[in-house]
């Protein structure tokens, strides 16, 4: 089977952008990403140079050579990470000898991903304002119309709509939907050969270029695959079937400790900011964060969106000690509807920080003020005090680039 042309898209809320050419560069200092017809770096590039680089996320399952690359786009943006999967997605298929179409009639194959990614390339969940992005790509998703069309939709409010949306876009082959959980898995499921071929015939899967740990991959991803169109020579996207495998035993995942303190996430909602969420103009959408082990959450990306964050103890009657360093990088803290105290960043206090925060609970020696309400001097930041809270009533949270 002949490599396939993809018209790799990176929607965004301003209209999609289309990845046109990715090359490696050795005359580059850094691998970097330039808008068509542009000589200057797009500003995100620092962060794309980190991803490609020898040592990066990139180079623990691409095959590829280790660059610099030169990223060429159709068109710019400054701000975001959902850049990252349709990129990652774009080194892989490169790697497997494909070409980036540069136009949509010249594609064989739509492939519709965002999202960020982490040290592992797992890919992040988040609101990534779907359903706006489908909306903007419909005017290319038309001219693309003979081709196939893949889609990564990562976890989120909006991904279930989001699904519907694209199987109501009424395309000749419908939509194949990839693996949502790591960038390798997404890949993988692209390269598998079709199930159902004539008698004594095989079709060739596409070159993989993947270490051969994305074998485990490949068998639990066991969806899309690629399959012959009616024109000759045309590859074409099946739809999604699993793959029987012998079940592993059943193992139950552990259940999340109960916790005395909950703290989410303050995020501007899609075409807001932190500035209005932060003066009152539009509300922030709040996301729980879970508890990655016993007294520590799982860490929160220092994401544009990311306005601050709400705290609040789980129990009536309790209080909360916030640390020193999260207080200092915040505004003083808000009292929101629900009780819990928002604590938004300012401008200067988004950088790498851990902080703790302990429950005080409601029943405290005689002398003490009212036990359902928040101590203005801990809301202000003030160390947490050792054996003020019960054993395992202490978390700490690390808030990271």
């Amino acid at each position: 089977m002949r490599p396939c042309a993809i018209l790799i898209v990176v929607p965004t809320t301003g209209g999609p952008v289309v990845l046109r050419s990715l090359k490696a560069r050795p005359g580059l200092p850094a691998s970097a990403a330039f808008a068509a017809g542009d000589y200057r770096p797009l500003p995100w590039s620092g962060d794309y140079a980190r991803l490609a680089a020898g040592g990066g996320p990139l180079a623990q399952w691409t095959h590829a050579e280790a660059g610099p690359y030169e990223l060429r786009l159709s068109g710019s943006f400054d701000a975001g990470r959902s850049w990252e999967v349709p990129v990652c997605l774009a080194h892989g298929l490169v790697a497997q000898g494909h070409t980036l179409a540069p136009e949509p009639e010249a594609a064989d194959l739509v492939l519709w991903a965002t999202g960020a990614v982490d040290l592992d390339l797992a890919v992040l969940p988040g609101d990534y304002a779907l359903l706006d992005k489908i909306a903007r790509s419909g005017s290319l998703l038309e001219a693309a119309a003979r081709a196939d069309l893949a889609v990564l939709l990562p976890d989120g409010p909006e991904a279930k709509e989001a699904e519907r949306a694209f199987r109501a876009l009424g395309r000749a082959r419908p939509p194949v939907f990839l693996p949502r959980t790591e960038v390798p898995a997404a890949l993988a499921a692209l390269a598998r050969p079709a199930p159902s071929v004539a008698p004594g015939r095989q079709l060739p899967a596409l070159p993989i270029a993947l270490a051969a740990a994305l074998a485990a991959a490949t068998l639990a991803a066991g969806v899309a695959m690629l399959r012959p169109r009616p024109e000759p020579d045309r590859p074409v996207v099946a739809d999604a079937t699993p793959v029987p495998v012998e079940a592993p035993p059943a193992v139950m995942p552990a259940p999340e400790p109960a916790r005395a303190v909950v703290v989410e996430e303050l995020v501007a909602p899609p075409g807001s900011s932190c500035r209005r969420v932060a003066f009152g103009a539009d509300p922030p959408v709040r996301r729980p964060v879970p508890v990655e082990e016993p007294g520590r959450l799982r860490a929160s990306r220092l994401a544009p969106d990311l306005c601050g964050l709400a705290i609040r103890p789980a129990e009536p009657g309790a209080r909360v000690a916030v640390g020193r360093d999260l207080a200092a990088a915040a505004l003083p803290p808000t009292r929101l509807p629900d009780g819990a105290e928002a604590y938004f960043l300012r401008e200067n206090g988004r950088r790498n920080l851990v902080y703790a925060v302990q429950v005080i609970p409601g029943r405290v020696d005689s002398g003490r003020a009212d036990p359902g309400r928040a101590d203005p001097g801990r809301a202000a930041g003030n160390p947490v005090e050792p054996g003020a809270a019960n054993p395992g009533d202490q978390l700490t949270h690390a808030l990271v680039p």
